[in-house]
C-alpha cells in the first residue's frame, strides 16, 4: 500500500489513506478482509487492480456485513448496527427468551470489590464480559454498563455477574440499536466530557468519558478510569477546519482553570496538560462553552 502512494494511519496501522486532488481514498485490514472506501471511483478501481495482481481477490459488492456488523443505507445515512450479533450471543448462552430489563445497569450501584463477596466463575464472566465489549462500539447505550462491569475482570463475584446479565437482558429489550451516521455538509466539530468524580466505590477514582461529534456525526468516543485525556488528531483524513471545536463541560472550575492563568498555582500536578489546554485556547482551536 505504501508502494501504492497510500499513507499508513498513525492511529489505527490497519487503515491506509490517499489523498488526491481534494479526494480521498481509504482501505481498511482486517485479516484477510479488507474495506474499500472513498469518494473518488476512479483511484478505488486503480487500487483494486493493482491488489488483483499482488493477491487472489474477490469483489463482494456493496458493504453489508462486517466482523459481526451490519450495514444498510438510505436517503437519511449509513446505519450500523449488531442485531444479528445480539441474537447469536443470546442464543448461544441459553438467554434469548430471558425476561427483558429497561435499563442497562442498575442507577445509584454500588457495585466494587468487597471483603467476603461470593465468587462466580472468573472463566465465564471474561468471556461475556469480553463479548459485550465489542458489542458496545455500535451499542452506546451499554458502554458505561460495560465498563463498570469490565473493571472486576481478575475477580468477579455474583452480584458482579448478575449486572452482566442485567445488560444482557436490556439486550433483549433493545435489539434494534444502532449508529446512524447521517448525511450533511457540516464540519463543526464538538464535544462533551464529564465524569463522575471519585465515584469507583473500592478506589475511589474518577471515571471520565467523552464523545466528539463531525457534524452530527459521532466519530470518537471513550469511558475511562484513568489520569490522562487522549488527543484527537485528524490530519490524516486531510480535514482542514477553521472554527473552534467547541468541548462541552459542566464544571466552571475546570473551564476557569484552563483559560485563566491566574489559576496556575493549584495546577501545578496537571502543569503540563494546563498550558496544552491553554495554548490551544490562545490558538481558537478549542472553546469551553459550558452545559448543565
Amino acid at each position: 500500500m505504501r508502494t501504492f502512494g497510500y499513507k499508513q494511519s498513525g492511529l489505527d496501522h490497519t487503515i491506509f489513506i490517499k489523498l488526491k486532488e481534494g479526494k480521498v481514498t481509504t482501505l481498511i485490514v482486517y485479516v484477510d478482509d479488507m474495506v474499500l472506501t472513498g469518494d473518488d471511483p476512479g483511484e478505488m478501481k486503480l487500487l483494486q487492480e493493482y491488489l488483483a495482481i499482488e493477491f487472489e481477490m474477490k469483489n463482494l459488492g456493496q458493504l453489508k456485513y462486517f466482523v459481526g456488523i451490519e450495514i444498510a443505507r438510505s436517503n437519511r445515512g449509513i446505519f450500523i448496527s449488531q442485531r444479528k450479533y445480539v441474537l447469536d450471543f443470546l442464543s448461544e448462552i441459553g438467554m434469548l427468551a430471558c425476561k427483558p430489563a429497561a435499563t442497562p445497569i442498575e442507577m445509584n450501584h454500588k457495585l466494587g470489590i468487597f471483603p467476603n463477596q461470593v465468587p462466580t466463575d472468573i472463566g465465564r464472566y471474561q468471556r461475556l464480559v469480553g463479548r459485550l465489549i465489542y458489542l458496545s462500539h455500535t451499542r452506546l447505550d451499554i458502554a458505561y454498563g460495560v465498563n463498570i462491569v469490565s473493571q472486576f475482570m481478575h475477580a468477579p463475584s455474583e452480584k458482579h455477574i448478575d449486572a452482566v446479565y442485567r445488560i444482557l437482558r436490556y439486550l433483549k429489550r433493545s435489539l434494534g440499536k444502532g449508529l446512524l451516521f447521517s448525511r450533511n455538509d457540516g464540519l463543526n466539530i464538538e464535544g462533551y466530557t464529564d465524569a463522575d468524580w471519585a465515584g469507583d466505590q473500592t478506589t475511589r477514582k474518577s471515571t471520565s468519558g467523552y464523545f466528539t461529534f463531525v457534524g452530527s456525526n459521532l466519530v470518537t468516543n471513550r469511558r475511562l478510569l484513568q489520569d490522562h485525556v487522549q488527543k484527537l488528531n485528524s490530519e490524516d483524513l486531510g480535514i482542514e477546519y477553521t472554527k473552534p471545536m467547541k468541548l462541552h463541560c459542566d464544571n466552571k472550575s475546570a473551564i476557569e482553570i484552563a483559560q485563566n492563568p491566574v489559576q496556575h498555582g493549584r495546577t501545578k500536578h496537571v502543569e503540563v496538560h494546563r498550558h496544552f489546554i491553554k495554548e490551544k485556547l490562545d490558538q481558537k482551536i478549542i472553546q469551553f462553552p459550558f452545559i448543565k
